[in-house]
């Protein structure tokens, strides 16, 4: 079983995969690597009950939502920091999570959960924004954000207001790459510090391409990087299952990137007033508990750019490693048609940003030398 979550493997010859047989190592050696696996694919996943306590305050903003009471679970279920507080403005709700979590306590190792306020964000390890409008029928990511900015702006002011703010900052909210953009410029928390929640891309991409393979979603390994939206950039040259790369065929290619493209305006069409609650608080969690742990695993982020992928002083999708600093950018060799799309990407977000206030776009994207 590979890890959710891996450092890119480029190169190597690709194939085209027919059938593909899961083999369990049969040596000891074999079955103690292939159980190691298993327990980081459990910790990336949040499904690892070791009590381990981190030392870690997670504030989460916006609290009282679905992704927020999500993510606020998930970490009380895994164990991941010693303290949960959770902020919102609908008081009585974020009580009845506090009461509600409470009660995990019996079943799973200790932790603190309490309501509270920004000035407990301001103080927070990791701080998860997720406040935002709720979606409407068939309304794009983009459409919602003057009015998630406006919500973001307090969280952003209480955490810029400390100089040199140590802690890290996860958006979970939409548009979130103009949101991540924004609130640095705006805040002037360092670029690693302040991050975008994007795993969802490459979670999509992956159980398409499963789909397409006739093979179990775990066993696939593909990236989204670029916006986390219709510019989003899947990345086909470095597919692999089981670890093995491997090459779709045309018709597989167009069935994964359907259901990657098709999936959000497919939700947003029911005109129901919720997100993908669960996988994004799995995910979520999962990449709070990456930032308290650290270690060597790979996740796509929406974090502002310095000439990485030819992007300066814009938020987008890409691979990096997480710790308690934050981010630290991968610089993956992409293909010539994908690093032009991250380009385009960039300008897209600029360009959303100039849209809602001319001020806030102006910073344009700028080109490295040498791609």
């Amino acid at each position: 079983m590979r890890p959710l979550f891996v450092a890119g493997r480029g190169g190597g010859r690709s194939r085209t995969v027919r059938r593909i047989r899961l083999v369990r190592p049969r040596r000891r050696g074999d079955r103690a690597a292939a159980e190691a696996i298993d327990r980081d694919q459990a910790n990336l996943l949040g499904r690892t009950t070791a009590g381990s306590d981190f030392g870690v305050k997670i504030a989460i903003v916006g609290a009282a939502g679905g992704i927020g009471s999500s993510v606020a679970y998930t970490l009380a279920l895994t164990g991941t920091g010693d303290e949960l507080v959770l902020v919102d403005r609908r008081e009585d709700v974020v009580q009845t999570h506090v009461w509600d979590l409470e009660q995990l306590r019996t079943a799973v190792r200790p932790f603190q959960v309490r309501a509270g306020s920004l000035a407990d964000a301001v103080e927070a390890d990791v701080v998860v924004f997720s406040a935002a409008v709720p979606p409407r029928k068939d309304s794009p990511r983009i459409e919602f954000l003057a009015e998630n900015l406006a919500i973001a702006r307090e969280t952003g002011a209480a955490l810029g207001a400390v100089p040199d703010w140590p802690g890290v900052l996860v958006v979970a909210s939409n548009p979130v790459d103009p949101l991540v953009t924004e609130l640095h410029r705006t805040t002037g928390i360092d670029r690693h510090r302040v991050l975008g929640y994007t795993v969802n891309d490459s979670v999509r991409l992956r159980y398409g391409i499963a789909e397409a393979l006739h093979v179990q979603p775990h066993r696939v390994e593909a990236w989204v990087l670029g916006e986390h939206g219709d510019h989003c950039v899947p990345l086909f040259h470095n597919v692999q299952v089981d670890g093995e790369p491997v090459e779709l065929n045309p018709a597989q290619r167009a069935s994964a990137q359907a259901y990657l493209h098709e999936w959000y305006p497919r939700w947003v069409r029911l005109g129901v007033p919720r997100t993908s609650t669960w996988t994004s608080g799995n995910g979520i969690a999962s990449m709070v508990r990456a930032i308290a742990t650290g270690g060597e695993n790979t996740w796509p982020t929406s974090m502002v750019l310095n000439g990485e992928y030819g992007i300066t002083g814009t938020a987008v999708g890409v691979p990096a490693r997480l710790d308690r600093d934050g981010a630290s950018v991968l610089q993956w060799q992409l293909p010539a048609d994908a690093w032009q799309r991250m380009r385009q990407a960039a300008d897209y977000v600029e360009d959303a940003l100039a849209r809602i206030s001319p001020a806030s776009g102006r910073q344009r994207p700028t080109s490295a030398a040498g791609h």
